[in-house]
């Protein structure tokens, strides 16, 4: 069975100050390599304490990175349970009990759990990136929400299916996401199974701005919305990205996923992007562009991946126009069955919008 490695983010199966952070931050080359040095010896309390004891850290966004490393370093994804499609089981409540109590004799044994099989789904990387802030003294929350990260669910935020933090630090909460910033998994391609976990630091996600975060993030409640006017329809409406280039590129037109147009009108692409590439694409349910790479076989048991001379000759390129960091083309629909855009760089999709024909 044929199997690819994908980029897939890893889910779950399982009153807010609007003051919005921006993602300047130290170099924390000292605390993240501490922080991977420390052991885990059955303790949460003592872990913690080693992790942000007052020597060598005064600072609390020193603690938050030391808590963030250790937990992204050292628990890896629990792919066989997510391919369960089972949920955490949470227990409830009875008349006559504290429900309080309850719910942290439970948290305590999940978490001694994760922490002794180094293994969690984002449930588990939020409720154990929470608790240690708490006996750290940090004031951090786990929040439960919307994602995107699959090409057809533009225009449709789909289910709560994701769980990650917030820390508050002086006067402003910081969006931060520890299962996406561990690593990422492999995807079966034939039977949409996950069959594995790369362990794999993402920095973007630990304290990311808001403007950014909401791009593939979108909070169940709407005290975790950080940015007036955003909502879960906006989100909704966002395009598809590449993870791999979220960190690079900032959309500014269209400023929808979603493009209204017919038949013979031109669109506007406008767009900074902290990267290199040379060549521009664009792919939709009209035409796409010949796949470059065929494989080809040197040995019995050997084969690689080589350029397909027929399919470059088939190409077809977008012109644009550079200024800096900044790129800007044009595209004019050509047919009014016309229903997606996949943008290309270098021959690989980085972005997808979808194209919603005007009716007369």
């Amino acid at each position: 069975m044929f199997r690819r490695l994908t980029l897939f983010f890893l889910l779950l199966t399982c009153y807010a100050g609007t003051a919005v952070a921006q993602r300047v931050l130290p170099d924390f080359s000292g605390v993240d390599s501490l922080a991977r040095s420390v052991r885990f010896r059955d303790n949460i309390y003592e872990l913690t304490r080693e992790l942000t004891a007052p020597y060598p850290y005064t600072d609390k966004i020193s603690k938050v990175r030391s808590i963030f490393i250790w937990i992204t370093d050292n628990i890896r994804y629990d792919w066989k349970f997510y391919n369960k499609d089972e949920e955490i089981k949470i227990p409830e409540c009875r008349t006559g009990q504290d429900c309080d109590e309850v719910l942290a004799k439970w948290e305590k044994k999940y978490l001694q759990s994760i922490l002794n099989k180094r293994k969690a789904i984002c449930d588990g990387y939020s409720r154990l990136f929470t608790r240690m802030c708490d006996i750290a003294g940090l004031e951090a929350a786990s929040i439960n929400g919307y994602t995107k990260t699959r090409l057809y669910e533009i225009g449709n935020a789909g289910p709560v299916d994701h769980a990650w933090n917030a820390v508050w630090l002086d006067t402003s909460w910081y969006m931060l996401d520890p299962t996406w910033a561990a690593g990422y998994t492999t995807e079966d391609e034939n039977s949409g199974k996950l069959n594995g976990f790369v362990k794999k630091y993402n920095d973007y996600y630990f304290f990311t701005p808001f403007e950014e975060f909401s791009r593939n993030h979108f909070p169940q409640y709407t005290r975790w919305v950080l940015k007036p006017g955003f909502t879960k329809e906006k989100f909704a409406a966002n395009p598809y990205y590449d993870p791999g280039i979220l960190s690079k590129i900032k959309l500014l037109s269209p400023q929808s996923g979603i493009i209204s147009g017919r038949k013979g009108d031109t669109l506007h692409f406008r767009f900074e992007y902290k990267g290199l590439f040379e060549k521009l694409q664009i792919n939709s349910n009209l035409f796409r562009n010949p796949d470059i790479w065929t494989s080809e076989q040197v040995s019995r048991h050997r084969k690689i991946w080589v350029k397909d001379t027929f399919a470059m000759k088939r190409q077809r390129y977008i012109s644009y126009i550079k200024k800096g960091d900044l790129y800007e083309f044009d595209y004019v629909i050509p047919e009014n069955s016309l229903y997606y855009l996949d943008i290309l760089f270098d021959y690989e999709r980085v972005m997808r919008f979808k194209v919603a024909i005007k009716k007369d």
